[in-house]
C-alpha cells in the first residue's frame, strides 16, 4: 500500500497554522536561505515554469517565521533538518533553538563538485550546511547513527527544479530520522523530491509550496 502523498498549495505560515498540534514525526525543510539568489532554471527543467533571474520568494533574509508553527506540529521526539546557507546558519540556529527545538547536531552535505561563487576571493562551495535539532529528549535514530559529513553528487541538470536536492541524500536523511512508516512534513516543497523521497523509503509526505507553477511540477511528480 502506497503511503499517503500530498501537496498544499499557500504560504507555508498559513498553511502551518490550520495543522492539529503533534501531527508529524519529521520536518525536513529547505527554506529561503536569505541570500537574495537569482536563479536559471535552463532549458532541462520541466517546461521552465521562469524566466532567467528569477529571485526566490522570501529570500531577502533568512527565511525563519515557519519555525514555531513547525516545531508546534511536530510530535514530542520528532526533529527537524533544516538546509541553509553558511552565511546565514547563525541566524538559522539561533531561530531554531528559540522556536524550542534542541539542536543536536551540524551536518555537511559535500556535494562533490563545485559551484558558484566569487572566483577570485572565495574557496570553491562543495557543500551545504543541514542544521539536524529535535522536539525534547525522546527521539532516538531509526537505525544505526549517521554521519555528519552526508557525501552525495549534486544533481549535474536540475530537471524538475533549479534547486532540487538529489533523492539519495534525501532519502537517506529521512530515513536515519523517520521513524517506519512515518509522517514527513516539507514547508517549502518545490517540485516535492522530499516527496518522491518520503514515498520511495515508505513514508507519509505533506509539502507546502507558494508558487503555483512549483505547485503543478510538484502534484505531478507525486501522481506518476
Amino acid at each position: 500500500m502506497m503511503p499517503n502523498q500530498r501537496v498544499i498549495l499557500g504560504d507555508s505560515l498559513d498553511v502551518l497554522r490550520t495543522f492539529e498540534s503533534h501531527s508529524f514525526d519529521t520536518v525536513l525543510a529547505d527554506p529561503p536561505y536569505g541570500i537574495g539568489y537569482s536563479y536559471n532554471p535552463g532549458p532541462q527543467v520541466v517546461n521552465q515554469p521562469h524566466a532567467t533571474g528569477t529571485k526566490i520568494a522570501n529570500d531577502e533574509r533568512p527565511f525563519i517565521w515557519w519555525l514555531y508553527d513547525a516545531f508546534r506540529v511536530t510530535k514530542l521526539g520528532g526533529c527537524l533538518v533544516c538546509f541553509c546557507a553558511w552565511k546565514t546558519q547563525d541566524d538559522f540556529r539561533r531561530a531554531i533553538e528559540i522556536a524550542g527545538w534542541k539542536v543536536r547536531s551540524h551536518v555537511v552535505w559535500d556535494k562533490r563538485g563545485g559551484g558558484m561563487g566569487d572566483l577570485k576571493r572565495g574557496f570553491t562551495p562543495t557543500h551545504e550546511v543541514i542544521w539536524f535539532a529535535t522536539k525534547g529528549d525522546s527521539f532516538r535514530f531509526a537505525d544505526k547513527r549517521p554521519s555528519s559529513v552526508m557525501r552525495y553528487t549534486k544533481l549535474s541538470k536540475c530537471v524538475h527544479h533549479p534547486h532540487e536536492k538529489p533523492l539519495p541524500l534525501l532519502e537517506a536523511l529521512l530515513t536515519a530520522t523517520t521513524p517506519k512508516g512515518g509522517s514527513v512534513l516539507d514547508p517549502f516543497a518545490g517540485s516535492a523530491s522530499a516527496g518522491v523521497a518520503a514515498r520511495n523509503v515508505g513514508l507519509e509526505y505533506t509539502g507546502i509550496e507558494i508558487d503555483p507553477q512549483w505547485h503543478e511540477v510538484a502534484e505531478r511528480r507525486l501522481a506518476a
